[in-house]
């Protein structure tokens, strides 16, 4: 069932005059059923306001397929999605802060229980250790990450030598 075909059910639209398979009918109970319970994902909601509008600005046309409509929309895609990665820098950068705040506390309550008091240059050179540790730490992730992805890739070669040497 196409996805012009789900809209027109959801949305109460009549339905072109032809029996539709059981898998269609339960397409459509199911795309129903998640309208009701407004569990639509924001770009299946996206998708079927772009055919909605789509069908009230071009009356009588056949609607495009969502590739064209995604096309269509390119500009309010692209908004989203940079509103999505700054929302996640944000939090991420605050999430940074939060770290920084807490290791600077915990730095400065080590110092009060031994009643030593740092200078505004002996906090800078703690900054600047932190920042460091930080990069180290981000440097070892990458690292990590790379290391996995290459035992990753020679297991996956491995297995297929196997795979061949079994098939002869």
């Amino acid at each position: 069932m196409t996805l012009a075909l789900l809209v027109a059910a959801a949305s109460g639209w009549p339905l072109p005059a032809r029996a539709e398979s059981p898998y269609e009918r339960d397409q459509r109970e199911m795309l129903e059923k998640a309208r009701r319970e407004q569990t639509l994902s924001p770009q299946a909601e996206r998708a079927l306001r772009w055919e909605r509008e789509w069908r009230e600005q071009h009356p009588g046309q056949p609607v495009p397929n969502a590739g064209v409509l995604q096309k269509l929309h390119r500009q309010e895609t692209l908004d989203i999605t940079n509103a999505d990665f700054d929302r996640m820098r944000a939090a991420r950068q605050a999430e940074l802060k939060r770290e920084y705040l807490l290791s600077r506390r915990n730095q400065a309550q080590k110092l009060a229980a031994q009643h030593v008091t740092w200078t505004a240059q002996q906090w800078r050179e703690w900054d600047r250790a932190y920042d460091l540790a930080q990069q180290k730490k981000a440097q070892d992730y990458l690292k990590a990450s790379e290391q996995a992805g290459e035992i990753f890739r020679l297991q996956r070669e491995r297995e297929e030598q196997e795979k061949l040497w079994k098939q002869r």
